[in-house]
């Protein structure tokens, strides 16, 4: 569970950079609404945010000792698995970029 949780980190800093520099060349959007709006507001607070969310998820490694309900525990693995469907897609309109 705890590699769940710095995979979700770190896949939520490298979305959050390969969006904004998608958003930023005119390649992509950002597809979640409320994001959508935080960045129109300011891009730096996207990134904030984002930021903000994985240290939130790093914090959560170092105090889970107990062991984790299987909600939570399915709830992450559906989280990473839309993760990485999104770095499909980014993957895919990178490669149509270059």
């Amino acid at each position: 569970m705890k590699f769940i949780l710095i995979l979700l980190a770190f896949l939520n800093l490298i979305d959050a950079f390969i969006t904004h520099f998608g958003i930023l060349g005119g390649h992509i959007s950002e597809a979640n609404p409320l994001m959508y709006t935080i960045y129109e507001i300011h891009p730096v607070l996207f990134l904030l945010i984002k930021a903000m969310l994985s240290l939130c998820l790093i914090s959560l490694y170092f105090i889970i000792r107990i062991p984790v309900n299987r909600l939570i525990r399915s709830l992450s693995y559906v989280a990473t698995a839309l993760y990485a469907y999104v770095f499909i897609l980014h993957g895919y309109w990178i490669t149509q970029i270059f």
